[in-house]
C-alpha cells in the first residue's frame, strides 16, 4: 500500500520523491519530532508559569495582579494597583478565576508567530543551501536535463527540501488548532489564516529558489545571507505589528506589511471579541488602511483576499524568472516584454497606498511625503530591473557581432533594443520608467496636492537619474573582468548613497542648496523649497545636465558596442 503511494508520487513528481527519500530517514524524522514536541511543551510551561499563584503574591495589602485575571481591585488598594492589569480573585473552591480565552489566544498567537519564523527562515535556508550543494556537486545540471518541466522540478524542490520543517509544523498543528478553538476563533478564519501562510510560503520559497539560482557566485555564504535577510525583515515587521500596536502608517510602507503573513492575525484577534486593551496590538488599525481611497481591509474577507492576491501576483513574476533562469543560467531574469507588464503591476499596486488620509498636518503635505517615499520605492524597483534585464559582456558581444546575420526576426535596431533578448537594457529601462511615469501623471493631477508641477518635475528628474545609473551599470558589465557584476553593484550603490550622505555631512541641506540635490536619486526632497523659490534657470540646468549625461553615455555605449562587434572581423583581417 505504502509502496503504491510512493510510486504515485514518483510518477507525478520524481524530484519530490527524490527529496523526500533523501531527508525523511529515521534519524532526521526523530530529531524533527523531538524538537517540535519539546518546543510545544516548553511553550505551555512558559504560559502556565504566567498564571497567578500564591508564590507570586507581593503582599496581602496589594493583592495580586495578572494579565489573565478578571476582576477589578477593591477601592482600598485600587490606588496601588498596576494600571491596566486585572486583579486576581478566587472562587469558593479556592481556584483562581482565569480568562482562559485570552490565555489560549496568546498561546495561539505565539505558536503562529514562531511557526511563521520557522517555516520561512528555516525553509528558505534549506532551499538555498540545497541549490548551492547541487551546484557544487554538478548534479543541478543533470536536473536541468530532465524531461520534466521547470515548474514540476521546482515544485518538487519546494515541497521536498523543507519536508522536515513541514513535519515539525504538522506535529504542532493539533495544539495550534486546540488553542484557536479555545480562543473562540471561527473555523473559517482559521482556514483563511492557513491559506495566507501557504501563499506566503509559495512567495518566499519561489524567491529563495530564484536567489539561489542567480547568486551561485557567493558559494556557501548565500544561504546565510538569504535566510538572515528574511529573519531580519520578519523581526522588524513583527515588531511593527505587535510591539508598537500600530502597523498602519498610512504611507506606501503599508504595502510592505502585506508581505508579512502575521498581518492577518488582526482579523483573528477581532473575531474573539476580546477588548483591545487586553491585546498587545490594536486590530482596529486595518480599518484605517486605504488603497486608492477604498477601505478594503474593513471587510475581513476582502482584506484576506487582497493579501493572497498580492502574494500570488509577485509569485507569478518570480515564477517567470525561474523558468528562464533554470534551463539557461546565462539568460537575463526576465524578458524585456515581460518587464513592461511587471512595471505596470508594480506602479499600480504601490501607487494605491499613496492616497491615504493624514493623521496629522495637512493632507497636501502628507501626500507629498508619500510621493517622496514612493520615489524611494521606484529607485529600489528600478535597481532590481537593472539586475534583471542587463546582459553581460559575452551576450552583448554576440549580439553586436551577429545581429545582422539573424534572419529569424526582421527587426529594426530600435525594436531589437526594446524587445530583443540579448540587446543592451538601457532603452528597456527607459521604457519601464516611462510606463511608471505615465501611471503617475493622472494620479498626481487628480490628487489634492499643491505644487503639482514641481511634484511631476521632481519625479521626472529622479527617473532621469535612474536612467543614468542604468547606463553606468550596463557599461561596467561590458568590462573584461569576472567581477563585473560586483563592480557594477558597488558603483551604482555608491552613486545612490554617497552624494546625499556627502551633501549632508557638508551641511548642504536642501533648504540651503537645492541644485546639487536635483542630481541625487531623491530630487523631491527640495520640493518645498522649489515651491517657495521657483527658478526656471535651475530647472533648465538640471534637465539639460541630465540630458547631456544621458546622451554622452548613450554615444559612448554605442561606440563601445560597435568596437566589440567589429573586433572579430578586424582580428581576422589582421591575421590574414
Amino acid at each position: 500500500m505504502i509502496a503504491d503511494y510512493w510510486d504515485k508520487i514518483g510518477d507525478g513528481n520524481p524530484q519530490l520523491l527524490r527529496e523526500i527519500k533523501g531527508r525523511l530517514n529515521p534519524r532526521n524524522t526523530a530529531i524533527a519530532v523531538v524538537i517540535s514536541v519539546i518546543g510545544q511543551l516548553f511553550l505551555l510551561l512558559i504560559f502556565n508559569s504566567n498564571l497567578p499563584s500564591e508564590v507570586q503574591n507581593y503582599d496581602l495589602y496589594h493583592g495580586q495582579f495578572n494579565r489573565y485575571c478578571t476582576a477589578t481591585p477593591p477601592p482600598e488598594i485600587y490606588q496601588n494597583s498596576y494600571y491596566g492589569v486585572p486583579f486576581c480573585i478566587q472562587d469558593l473552591l479556592g481556584n483562581w478565576v482565569i480568562n482562559w480565552q485570552l490565555w489560549w489566544f496568546d498561546v495561539f498567537r505565539t505558536l503562529s508567530i514562531v511557526g511563521i519564523f520557522v517555516l520561512l527562515v528555516a525553509g528558505i535556508y534549506l532551499l538555498i543551501a540545497d541549490l548551492s550543494r547541487e551546484e557544487n556537486r554538478g548534479t543541478l545540471n543533470f536536473i536541468r536535463l530532465s524531461p520534466r518541466t521547470p515548474k514540476n522540478l521546482l515544485l518538487g524542490k519546494m515541497l521536498g527540501v523543507p519536508c522536515l520543517v513541514y513535519l515539525m509544523g504538522l506535529i504542532a498543528f493539533p495544539l495550534h488548532l486546540i488553542a484557536a478553538f479555545n480562543a473562540h476563533i471561527p473555523i473559517s478564519l482559521i482556514l483563511g489564516f492557513y491559506g495566507v501562510i501557504l501563499s506566503s510560503c509559495a512567495f518566499f520559497y519561489s524567491g529563495a529558489l530564484l536567489y539561489g539560482l542567480v547568486s551561485s557566485s557567493l558559494g556557501g555564504f548565500q544561504a546565510f545571507l538569504g535566510s538572515g535577510g528574511v529573519l531580519f525583515g520578519l523581526f522588524i515587521l513583527t515588531s511593527i505589528s505587535f510591539a508598537s500596536g500600530d502597523s498602519v502608517s498610512q504611507t506606501p510602507f503599508d504595502w510592505v506589511m502585506l508581505f508579512y503573513p502575521g498581518t492577518i492575525l488582526s482579523y483573528l484577534a477581532k473575531s474573539t471579541f476580546l477588548p483591545t486593551n487586553t491585546l498587545d496590538f490594536n486590530y482596529e488599525n486595518l480599518n484605517n488602511l486605504r488603497w486608492y481611497g477604498q477601505t478594503i481591509w474593513q471587510n475581513t474577507w476582502l482584506g484576506i483576499g487582497f493579501i493572497v492576491f498580492n502574494y500570488g501576483l509577485w509569485t507569478y513574476w518570480i515564477g517567470q524568472a525561474l523558468k528562464r533562469r533554470f534551463h539557461n543560467p546565462t539568460a537575463t531574469w526576465l524578458s524585456k516584454y515581460h518587464s513592461y507588464y511587471l512595471s505596470a503591476s508594480f506602479i499600480i499596486m504601490v501607487l494605491g497606498f499613496v492616497f491615504q488620509p493624514s493623521r496629522y498636518g495637512s493632507l497636501s503635505q502628507h501626500l507629498r511625503e508619500n510621493f517622496l517615499i514612493l520615489q524611494t520605492f521606484i529607485v529600489a524597483f528600478s535597481c532590481l530591473l537593472m539586475v534583471a534585464l542587463s546582459p553581460h559582456r559575452q551576450t552583448l558581444q554576440d549580439w553586436a557581432r551577429y545581429r545582422h546575420y539573424n534572419k529569424q526576426h526582421h527587426r529594426s535596431i530600435m525594436e531589437d533594443l526594446i524587445l530583443g533578448e540579448k540587446s543592451p537594457s538601457i532603452i528597456a529601462i527607459a521604457v519601464n520608467l516611462g510606463i511608471i511615469f505615465v501611471a503617475l501623471v493622472p494620479g498626481i493631477l487628480l490628487a489634492p496636492v499643491e505644487n503639482k508641477f514641481f511634484l511631476l518635475l521632481g519625479l521626472l528628474l529622479g527617473m532621469n537619474m535612474i536612467l543614468i545609473y542604468s547606463i553606468i551599470g550596463q557599461r561596467i558589465l561590458m568590462l573584461k573582468t569576472p567581477k563585473s557584476t560586483l563592480i557594477a553593484t558597488l558603483a551604482i550603490g555608491s552613486l545612490i548613497t554617497l552624494p546625499p550622505m556627502g551633501l549632508g555631512m557638508l551641511g548642504l541641506f536642501p533648504d540651503k542648496v537645492m541644485t546639487p540635490w536635483l542630481f541625487t536619486f531623491l530630487p523631491l526632497v527640495v520640493l518645498e523649497n522649489m515651491a517657495k523659490c521657483p527658478s526656471i534657470i535651475m530647472f533648465m540646468f538640471s534637465i539639460l545636465g541630465q540630458s547631456l549625461l544621458i546622451t554622452l553615455g548613450g554615444f559612448e555605449m554605442k561606440k563601445q558596442l560597435q568596437k566589440v562587434g567589429e573586433s572579430q572581423t578586424k582580428l581576422q583581417e589582421t591575421s590574414i
